[in-house]
């Protein structure tokens, strides 16, 4: 249950914003057609892809247990169907995933914009169009950026011939966010979309952009017929299907690489995710590139100066639609102005002198922005968001030698205990604080606490107590679940160890790398001691595939080139496959050796081994909140 802080912080939310104000309810169910039959997408594999049900709860009214904007926000995103945007041209399928895929009717057959999380999901989507609708071909695929839940069910709806456009460098910016660093950002997902949390007002919500991901069959590949594919590096104009569209490339917004649309014909634009029905993250919490606030506002703002004469209906990526010229101006400006203010105010405060941990105090938005819905908190903070603005330009370091180089949390724990007056001293403080509602500083007791000991169960117990009453404060529902999945991690660590085994990535990633991907993921997880004698040049070709080129080991670093390299210390030939499954100790060095179509050239075979084993494929069951 919801303590007595927690039930006046969100009392006090029903007074700042206008509840009775139900246009949005309006506006996401605007010209529904239809759901699809019982709620429930099955997986290619058995099983559930998702399920509209695990969200039924929200159904109700809103609990104390939940920010009642974040619950009003919750509710709108859930709602679920196949929509008509504009009479005989436009349709959205939403609430069966994350994100949204939209619809425009072409001459001859559909254009489809983004394809949602899984093949499932978005072969569900088409089929439902085609049920209702019309049973026309798939002419174009359209994908506005380079987020694995726009992009990874393409071959449930890609068919022969169908057109693909994409932003300059999609693919290589995808694998590129998701793949070197991808474990960190696997493992901080946990936190940020609540994956291990229940579906339930005591725990996850949503996404706050979109209801849950959907779970099923990933596109494995994208090798396209290039004379099909079609790459958006500037602002232009196509016409596609007799569809004449302008795209505007935006690019290190919202995505590294991205683009917006617009239809002269409908008076309409796609908006991707640069403009949402909630303020974005200019720093993502699961980890990735800090993206620009002023460049993000530019973009809207290109938007305004280019059409906002002759826009009727804006749909994006995520959230529902908005009709109307003057809805469409006025809620393009408040999203232009709101990432333009943060971006200037943060800089202002820095240039004041004002550190990265003290601008959340700072930078308030005004309240014309922060009074409109589509403004608030669902998904970024102004809190963190003004950081990653001062982290964009001048990096972590707050200019203070005290914080030049920290301890570590264990040591911090350590020594930040014993000054306190031990263990009892640190939870006794901390449960005074927390019952005055000084919850941050009882955390940071009890965070230190469990980072000298995390065997001190009373600390884990009080510590998860406060995440979760925290948690239940936060109009963020990423906020919400970072804090409620810690509460979780504290309780259940064994649990929480058995669900990050049954995620751990398969080796089919692996085998889909091209051989630069394959080589650069080796590099960073390959352990620099065990390979610091080996100076190397292998020659690898990967039998049946047409990939090869060259690996240089040398002074414990790993470089790659596309080409082979005319001196190798040695020469490998063998099947993709056997390599991966050696790397992942799936099979021993005398078993591979023993494969069909291994060949090694030169006398350093012991060097190709010795770098092999000191590959350590990363996996997502590390800790966070604790040693």
């Amino acid at each position: 249950m919801a303590n007595t802080f927690v039930k006046s912080a969100n009392t006090k939310v029903l007074k700042e914003l206008d509840f009775s104000d139900r246009r949005d309810y309006e506006d996401s169910m605007r010209g529904f057609i239809c759901s699809v039959d019982g709620g429930v997408i099955p997986s290619n594999k058995g099983g559930k892809s998702f399920d509209v049900h695990h969200s039924d709860f929200l159904l109700s009214t809103c609990p104390e247990t939940v920010n009642p904007s974040l619950w009003r926000q919750s509710q709108l995103i859930r709602i679920d169907g196949l929509f008509e945007l504009i009479p005989n041209k436009v349709y959205q399928f939403r609430g069966y995933d994350v994100a949204n895929m939209s619809f425009i009717r072409g001459e001859k057959g559909w254009l489809i914009i983004d394809t949602l999380c899984c093949m499932e999901s978005a072969a569900a989507g088409l089929k439902l169009l085609r049920e209702k609708v019309a049973n026309l071909p798939v002419t174009c695929v359209m994908l506005t950026h380079s987020h694995g839940d726009h992009i990874k069910g393409l071959d449930g709806v890609l068919e022969k011939d169908t057109k693909i456009v994409i932003p300059k460098d999609m693919f290589k910016m995808h694998f590129a966010e998701e793949l070197l660093a991808g474990i960190a950002m696997g493992r901080r997902s946990f936190f940020q979309f609540g994956v291990t949390l229940e579906h339930n007002e005591k725990g996850c919500l949503g996404g706050g952009v979109g209801t849950y991901y959907s779970l099923g069959q990933i596109t494995e590949s994208y090798n396209f017929d290039p004379n099909n594919l079609y790459e958006i590096g500037e602002d232009q104009t196509l016409t596609i299907d007799g569809v004449e569209i302008d795209f505007m490339y935006t690019p290190n917004a919202e995505a590294p690489t991205e683009m917006m649309m617009y239809f002269p014909q409908l008076k309409a634009v796609c908006t991707a995710e640069e403009i949402n029905r909630t303020l974005h993250n200019l720093y993502t919490l699961r980890g990735a590139v800090v993206r620009n606030g002023k460049d993000w506002s530019k973009y809207i703002d290109n938007l305004l100066d280019r059409y906002s004469e002759n826009v009727e209906c804006s749909f994006g990526s995520h959230t529902w639609p908005t009709w109307g010229n003057k809805n469409i101006v006025e809620y393009y400006e408040k999203q232009r102005d709101m990432y333009k203010f943060i971006h200037d105010q943060t800089l202002r405060q820095a240039n004041l002198g004002t550190t990265i941990n003290e601008l959340p105090e700072k930078v308030k938005l005004p309240k014309t922005l922060t009074s409109e819905f589509y403004n608030r908190e669902y998904y970024g903070t102004v809190s963190h968001n003004t950081r990653a603005q001062y982290q964009l330009y001048l990096g972590f370091y707050d200019g203070n030698p005290a914080n030049l180089n920290p301890l570590t949390p264990v040591k911090l724990g350590e020594k930040y205990v014993e000054a306190i007056g031990g263990e009892d001293k640190c939870i006794s403080m901390a449960k005074e604080s927390y019952e005055s509602g000084e919850y941050q500083w009882a955390i940071t007791l009890l965070n230190n606490v469990v980072f000298k000991n995390p065997q001190n169960y009373e600390a884990r117990k009080l510590l998860a107590e406060i995440y979760r009453q925290n948690g239940y404060m936060q109009e963020s529902s990423i906020w919400r679940n970072c804090y409620l999945t810690a509460a979780y991690e504290l309780e259940h660590p064994m649990q929480k160890q058995e669900k990050l085994q049954s995620a751990l990535a398969s080796t089919y990633l692996l085998m889909k790398l091209p051989f630069n991907y394959f080589f650069d993921l080796m590099a960073v997880s390959m352990e620099p001691i065990a390979v610091e004698n080996v100076d190397a040049i292998f020659n690898i070709e990967f039998e049946g595939i047409k990939e090869f080129g060259s690996v240089i080991l040398k002074n414990s670093v790993l470089n790659n080139r596309d080409q082979r390299d005319k001196h190798p210390t040695l020469s490998l030939k063998c099947k993709k496959a056997d390599l991966v499954d050696l790397i992942v100790k799936k099979i021993n060095r005398e078993e591979f050796l023993k494969k069909e179509g291994v060949t090694l050239e030169g006398k350093n075979v012991e060097d190709l081994f010795t770098f092999v084993d000191a590959i350590k494929i990363a996996t997502l069951d590390f800790n966070i909140i604790e040693p």
